[in-house]
């Protein structure tokens, strides 16, 4: 059994694994990075700790419903303290997935945690859009809905 926490980006739902989330957290004062592109938000301070700051929408063509003073962050863990990690017994770090500084998602609004069974994770859609799909790593069928299962790694190539 998995555990998935949920998220809203625009009118779509996503998830990613529970294992790479650290906290969720608000988003604070942000300084933009001059001539960062446009999927990076930028950087902030989290409790000393320097964050960067990357909106996945942009990837995902979608838009924000919300002002960005009311969206949420996902801050991930890094390679560091998923490598601490005693009990992983899957391999979370597949794909070339390399979180070396701390790194937070923008999202919309937060879901509910999800328990899915390996055997209930769908392959992506091949009628999804060329320029979504290599971001998506599995759908989740849940009350007639689909939940998109995040492609963390592939994000992360394009920090």
């Amino acid at each position: 059994m998995r555990q998935f926490i949920s998220f809203y980006l625009g009118t779509e739902r996503y998830a990613i694994d529970i294992l790479l989330s650290k906290e969720i957290g608000r988003l604070n004062e942000i300084s933009p990075v001059p001539e960062a592109s446009e999927h990076f938000i930028g950087i902030m301070n989290l409790r000393g700790q320097i964050l960067t700051v990357m909106d996945p929408q942009f990837f995902l063509m979608q838009k924000s419903v919300k002002p960005l003073s009311e969206r949420v962050l996902i801050i991930l863990k890094t390679k560091a303290e998923l490598n601490r990690l005693n009990k992983l017994n899957r391999n979370l770090l597949s794909g070339g997935m390399e979180i070396k500084d701390p790194l937070a998602l923008l999202v919309d609004s937060m879901g509910e945690t999800i328990n899915v069974d390996d055997k209930d994770i769908l392959p992506p859609l091949p009628n999804a859009a060329n320029e979504k799909k290599e971001f998506i790593s599995g759908l989740i069928q849940q009350n007639n809905q689909f939940i998109i299962i995040l492609a963390i790694e592939q994000l992360i190539k394009r920090l």
